[in-house]
């Protein structure tokens, strides 16, 4: 059968077969390209969203980053506050102790028995002098409470 063929036929088959192989593969290969451009559309909307998701995430951390500021500055104010506030309790109780320290130094100073003079002499009714430690115990109230009402004012 292919004697009676002639050789240019023969060869027409040959490049016609060709042919057919060369349209079936580039009809394959289109179809693999729209894939291909279809997952690249795909791709495309996943970064577009990505990127809109990086932008969002952007601004919440500014966000963050200015609610951060100014509770730092809140609480350090409120800090320096508390150590004013500390620094005047401090103040307060020393003054309290050395109150309570002389008041206990002017009461057993009252306490102690005081020398009676027996000279024959009538008894005077001028008031007897207060003790010197009264005296400076009175004084040391009244200070104190003055130092309270100004550290009250400072506020």
């Amino acid at each position: 059968m292919m004697s009676d063929l002639p050789l240019s036929t023969l060869l027409e088959i040959i490049v016609c077969v060709f042919l057919a192989a060369t349209i079936a593969y580039c009809a394959m290969l289109d179809r693999r390209l729209r894939i291909m451009r279809s997952g690249q559309d795909g791709l495309r909307d996943l970064v577009r969203d990505l990127n809109a998701a990086t932008q969002r995430a952007v601004t919440a951390i500014d966000g963050l980053k200015q609610a951060s500021a100014a509770t730092n500055d809140e609480l350090g104010e409120r800090v320096r506050n508390a150590r004013a506030l500390t620094d005047e309790l401090g103040l307060m109780i020393e003054a309290g102790n050395s109150i309570a320290e002389r008041l206990g130094r002017a009461e057993r100073t009252a306490r102690q028995p005081q020398p009676t003079f027996q000279t024959g002499t009538a008894p005077r009714s001028a008031p007897a002098p207060q003790p010197a430690s009264a005296r400076d115990s009175a004084t040391a109230a009244r200070a104190a409470h003055q130092l309270l009402d100004a550290l009250k004012r400072s506020r």
